[in-house]
């Protein structure tokens, strides 16, 4: 009999120290430049509070937090991120520790404006501008999905009126440009590079009047390196562009099959400009 007594009294020992460990929860996913708060579950208060944090990918100890003594604790999304909470409290004199959580934050794509390749709209790197054939228009695209909210096309600085969709056609001169967020995070807006645009009343002389039989680019998009299959008594030199009209690599055409390497390059849209004795064509590459 005594010794079931004692075994009841440890089990209710057990029972009520597992009754009195706190419970945490909080906001594990944060937006850039948001905070998040992380709290105790339940309405029962303790003498003491002091929360924790790691790093989850490293083996270091859990460190205690300056200032966080108390039964909330608000977090940067910057400081804090992939980092492991607990909180560890005390009641008379018994300590107890809580649930761990991991705190997290949106990482997404980054911001592109695309366009498909046409006759009637290309790049002159020596104006550092787009060409537009007199009468005509092209389409500008953002990448959406992720990027589908709060969307604002821009002409000369001023929002134009009713360019709130992913894709907005161009028909004039001047120098655009677009924002957007993630649906996932709608104020964390991200704006492209201007792009400036230039009406093109001469098209035969235009940049890009070649035949595209002359030449062939692959695998487009790329990742570290594209080949251009090329008529090397057509063009003879290429110069490649990043989307503000810096020239970021240069080199001569040889070989009817040539491979250039980007692999020192961020992710993103460039400008490949074949030239010859008497033309050149420049077309959009995307280095994923």
């Amino acid at each position: 009999m005594k010794k079931q007594v004692l075994t009841l009294a440890l089990f209710l020992i057990g029972f009520l120290s597992f009754a009195q460990a706190p419970t945490i929860s909080g906001d594990t996913m944060l937006c850039p430049w948001t905070d998040g708060t992380a709290q105790i579950t339940s309405s029962q208060t303790y003498d003491t509070y002091q929360w924790y944090y790691k790093y989850w990918f490293l083996d270091d100890e859990y460190q205690a937090i300056d200032g966080a003594t108390g039964p909330t604790f608000t977090y940067d999304w910057y400081t804090y991120d992939q980092s492991l909470f607990k909180v560890v409290v005390t009641s008379g004199a018994t300590t107890y520790e809580s649930n761990t959580i991991q705190i997290d934050s949106w990482n997404w794509t980054s911001f592109l404006v695309m366009y498909e390749d046409a006759e009637n709209f290309t790049f002159d790197p020596d104006t550092q501008s787009f060409l537009l054939c007199d009468g005509t228009s092209v389409t500008m695209s953002i990448n959406n999905p992720p990027y589908s909210e709060n969307i604002q096309w821009f002409k000369n600085d001023e929002p134009i009126d009713g360019a709130n969709q992913p894709s907005y056609t161009i028909t004039s001169a001047g120098v655009y440009k677009v924002s957007a967020a993630p649906s996932v995070c709608p104020n964390n807006s991200s704006t492209s590079l201007e792009f400036p645009v230039q009406m093109n009343s001469n098209c035969q002389l235009a940049v890009g009047d070649s035949s595209k039989k002359d030449f062939t680019i692959y695998p487009n998009p790329a990742n570290n390196q594209f080949t251009v299959k090329a008529n090397t008594s057509v063009f003879n030199q290429y110069f490649l562009f990043d989307m503000t009209g810096k020239k970021v690599g240069q080199g001569a055409l040889n070989q009817s099959e040539q491979t250039i390497s980007i692999a020192n390059l961020e992710s993103g849209i460039y400008l490949i400009s074949l030239k010859g004795e008497n033309t050149s064509t420049t077309h959009k590459i995307v280095k994923q």
